[in-house]
C-alpha cells in the first residue's frame, strides 16, 4: 500500500488531480486526504480524520502579517507624498523647521500688540466710512475692498491700468476713403451694445460707472458721475502720415500705444475704463487685409485680469439672444440675465415648499467628502498661520535685484510691444510648449515658457552689459478663487516672488543640447515647486484682501512699496473660439499689465484660439525703445522654435 500523503499538496500530487477538482469535491477525503462520500448521518468525523486547512494557523498568521505590512507601507508612502513639505531630508530642512518654529514663537509674543493695532485701524476705518457716508449721502457706495485698494495706490509714473488690445479686419477692396466707414461702424456698435447691455436702469455691473475718490486718507466709490457713453467710447488718437501714405505701420502703432497706456482715464482719472477705436488701419500686405485696432483700457481696481477679460467679451461681442427674449431687450427697466435669475430662484422656491423638515435637515448634513474637504481647508489655514511669520522674515531679508532692467525710480513714459501667433500661419508655439512639458513629468506650461524667456533675457543682458546676472526675481500673479458662472467685478488674485535662473539658450551645435535644455527646465521647475508648496500666495492674498484696506493711504504706500523684483509675468487663458463684432472676428487679442512699485517690466502671455499672444510693457527708465522691448519677445519665440527643432529630433 502506498505511503499516505501527509499534506494536501502531497496528496494532490500523488492522485494526479488539480486543485480546482478538489475544490469541486468540497475537499472530502477517505482518510487524511482523498474524496469520500458525504454521510447523511449526524456522526462527526473523528478529529484525526478531519480535513486539514490549506494553510496552517502559523502560515495564515504569517500571510496576514505580510498583507498588513504592505497595506501600511502603501498608506505611509501616500502620506509622505501628500505631506512632502513636512519631510526632513537634510540638515537644511531641520534648520528651516527650527527657524519657522522660532519665528512663530516670536509672533505669539507680539500677537497682542499687532492685534491691537489692527483693531484700532479697523475702528478708525469704520468711523471714516460713517463720516464719508454722512458727507456724500446716497451717492456714497462704500469704501474700496482690500485688493482694489492695492491698485488704487498709484503714482503719476505708474498708473494701475490694464490695456487690452484686439484687431478687427476688413479687406482692402472695401476700403474707399481716408475716414473709413469701418471704424465708424465699430464705434457705433460698441456704443449701442454697452449702452443697452450695461448702462440701462438696471445695471448688472454698477461698479463700472462709479467714481474712485479719496478723502480722509481712504478710497471710496461714488456714483456722482455725469459721463455718457460717448465719454467712455471714443476714437483713438491719430498718427501723422507721410505724403502718399494711407495706412500706419506696426511700429507707429507701438509708439502710439506707448503714449496712451499710462494716460489718465476720463473724469480726471476717477472713472475706471474707456474704449478707444482706431481710425487708421494697419495693412497686412501678404493677405491684402486692413486691421483696425481697438484698445480697452480699464483700471485694475475694477477687477482682476480674468474678470476684466470676461467683461470685455461679454459687453461688446455678438450674442445669440433667444427669440422669446428679444422684445424684452428694448425695455430699460428689465434685463435678460436678471429675469432668468429671478425665474430660477422662483422655481427653486416652489420645489422646496413640498420638502419636509427632515428632508431639509438631511440635506444640510455634510457628507464624508465634505468633512474631509473642510478638514483639509482648516489644516491649510492653520499651516499658513504657522508659516506666515517666517514668510515675513524671508521677505525682509530678501536681496534686491541688481541688473540693468531693475528700476530704482521710474519715469512717466512707457514702451509697448507684442508678438501674435497668426491664426493664418502654420506656427505651433503652444503645441511645442505643451509637448516639451509632457516629456518632463512634473513640469508646467509656465516652466517651459520661463525657460525660453530666461535665454532671451540672457541675450538682452549680454548685449547691454556684456554679462548677465545669475538670476532675477519675478512676480507671478495667480487667481485664488475659481471664476463664478456669473461675472463679478472683483480682484481675487494674489502674487508671489519666484527666482528665475538666467542661462544661455539652446546651442544647436552642442552634442548635449537635449540634456542642457532638460537641466534648464528642471532648474526653473525646482523654484516653481518650492513656491507652490509654500503658503506665499495665500499669505499675500490675506494681506491684500483683509489688511491693506485698514490703513490710510500714507501708511499703505510704505507698506506696499517693494523693490525686490525685476519683472512681472502674467499668464491668462483666453477663449478658444474667437468672438465676433458684427460678424467680424476679434483677432490678435493681447493685454498689458501695469508697472507696480519699482517693477518696471511686465510680460504677458495669452492663449487665444489655440495660439500664443505675447505682450510687454516697460518703463523707459530701463528699456528705452519699442525695438528693445520687442527683441525680448522675439528672443523668447526663437527659443521656443528651437525647442520645436529638438522635439523633431527625438
Amino acid at each position: 500500500m502506498a505511503l499516505e500523503a501527509t499534506t494536501f499538496f502531497d496528496w494532490a500530487s500523488n492522485q494526479g488531480v488539480s486543485f480546482w477538482e478538489v475544490v469541486s469535491r468540497n475537499f472530502t477525503h477517505p482518510g487524511p486526504f482523498g474524496p469520500v462520500p458525504i454521510s447523511n448521518s449526524a456522526q462527526l468525523v473523528p478529529d484525526e480524520n478531519r480535513l486539514d486547512l490549506l494553510l496552517s494557523p502559523a502560515q495564515f498568521g504569517l500571510l496576514t502579517g505580510v498583507v498588513l505590512f504592505l497595506f501600511l507601507r502603501h498608506k505611509i508612502a501616500r502620506w509622505r507624498e501628500e505631506h512632502s513639505h513636512l519631510k526632513m531630508t537634510s540638515s537644511a530642512d531641520i534648520r528651516r523647521a527650527a527657524y519657522t518654529f522660532l519665528t512663530f514663537l516670536e509672533f505669539l509674543a507680539l500677537a497682542p500688540f499687532l492685534c491691537t493695532i489692527l483693531l484700532v485701524f479697523q475702528l478708525y476705518r469704520t468711523v471714516i466710512g460713517a463720516v464719508l457716508k454722512h458727507r456724500h449721502g446716497k451717492h456714497f457706495k462704500g469704501l474700496l475692498d482690500g485688493a482694489d485698494v492695492v491698485w488704487a495706490i498709484e503714482d503719476q509714473n505708474s498708473r494701475g491700468m490694464i490695456n487690452i488690445m484686439a484687431n478687427v479686419e476688413e479687406p482692402v477692396a472695401t476700403w474707399t476713403t481716408g475716414e473709413s466707414s469701418m471704424s465708424a461702424e465699430i464705434l457705433l456698435t460698441l456704443r449701442k451694445r454697452i449702452s443697452s447691455r450695461l448702462m440701462r436702469n438696471y445695471r448688472p455691473h454698477p461698479k463700472m460707472f462709479w467714481k474712485r475718490n479719496v478723502e480722509l486718507g481712504y478710497y471710496f466709490w461714488s456714483d456722482q458721475s455725469e459721463l455718457t457713453v460717448e465719454d467712455y467710447i471714443r476714437y483713438m488718437d491719430t498718427m501723422p502720415l507721410a505724403d502718399g501714405k494711407r495706412f500706419i505701420e506696426e511700429q507707429q502703432l507701438r509708439s502710439l500705444l506707448s503714449k496712451i497706456n499710462n494716460r489718465h482715464l476720463p473724469a480726471d482719472h476717477t472713472s475706471s475704463w474707456e474704449v478707444l477705436v482706431g481710425r487708421q488701419p494697419l495693412l497686412d500686405k501678404e493677405r491684402n487685409i486692413l486691421q483696425y485696432p481697438i484698445l480697452f483700457r480699464v483700471h485694475h481696481s475694477l477687477g482682476d485680469g480674468v474678470a476684466l477679460m470676461r467683461l470685455l467679451l461679454e459687453a461688446i461681442v455678438d450674442k445669440e439672444v433667444p427669440s422669446r427674449w428679444k422684445h424684452l431687450s428694448k425695455l430699460k427697466v428689465m434685463n435678460i440675465d436678471y429675469i432668468l435669475k429671478e425665474q430660477k430662484a422662483s422655481d427653486h422656491h416652489h420645489l422646496t415648499i413640498g420638502e419636509t423638515m427632515l428632508q431639509r435637515i438631511w440635506k444640510r448634513i455634510p457628507s464624508l467628502t465634505d468633512l474631509a474637504t473642510q478638514r483639509d481647508h482648516i489644516l491649510r489655514i492653520l499651516w499658513t498661520i504657522y508659516t506666515a511669520p517666517a514668510f515675513f522674515h524671508d521677505v525682509s531679508r530678501r536681496q534686491v535685484d541688481n541688473n540693468c532692467i531693475h528700476a530704482s525710480q521710474m519715469a512717466n513714459e512707457k514702451v509697448v510691444s507684442w508678438i501674435h501667433e497668426d491664426h493664418n500661419r502654420d506656427t505651433r508655439w503652444v503645441e511645442i510648449i505643451k509637448r516639451t512639458k509632457r516629456l518632463l513629468p512634473g513640469t508646467r506650461f509656465s516652466d517651459v515658457f520661463l525657460t525660453a524667456l530666461s535665454s532671451s533675457l540672457e541675450t538682452f543682458f549680454a548685449s547691454k552689459n556684456g554679462t548677465s546676472p545669475k538670476n532675477l526675481t519675478v512676480v507671478l500673479p495667480a487667481r485664488i478663487e475659481k471664476e463664478s458662472p456669473h461675472l463679478k467685478l472683483h480682484n481675487r488674485f494674489s502674487v508671489a516672488l519666484q527666482t528665475l535662473p538666467i542661462t544661455p539658450g539652446i546651442q544647436m551645435n552642442d552634442t548635449n543640447r537635449h540634456y542642457a535644455l532638460t537641466k534648464r527646465i528642471l532648474a526653473v521647475n525646482s523654484y516653481s515647486d518650492v513656491l507652490r508648496s509654500s503658503s506665499d500666495y495665500l499669505i499675500n492674498y490675506w494681506i491684500m484682501s483683509k489688511m491693506t484696506c485698514l490703513f490710510p493711504e500714507t501708511i499703505l504706500r510704505k507698506i506696499l512699496k517693494s523693490a525686490h523684483s525685476t519683472l512681472a509675468i502674467s499668464n491668462l487663458p483666453g477663449p478658444q473660439q474667437m468672438p465676433r463684432i458684427q460678424g467680424r472676428e476679434l483677432k490678435n487679442l493681447c493685454f498689458f499689465i501695469p508697472n507696480l512699485g519699482t517693477t518696471a517690466v511686465g510680460i504677458t502671455l495669452l492663449t487665444y484660439g489655440g495660439k500664443l499672444q505675447l505682450g510687454i510693457l516697460a518703463d523707459r527708465a530701463v528699456i528705452r525703445t519699442e525695438d528693445e522691448a520687442h527683441s525680448i519677445l522675439r528672443g523668447t519665440i526663437e527659443e521656443i522654435e528651437r525647442m520645436g527643432q529638438l522635439l523633431d529630433e527625438v
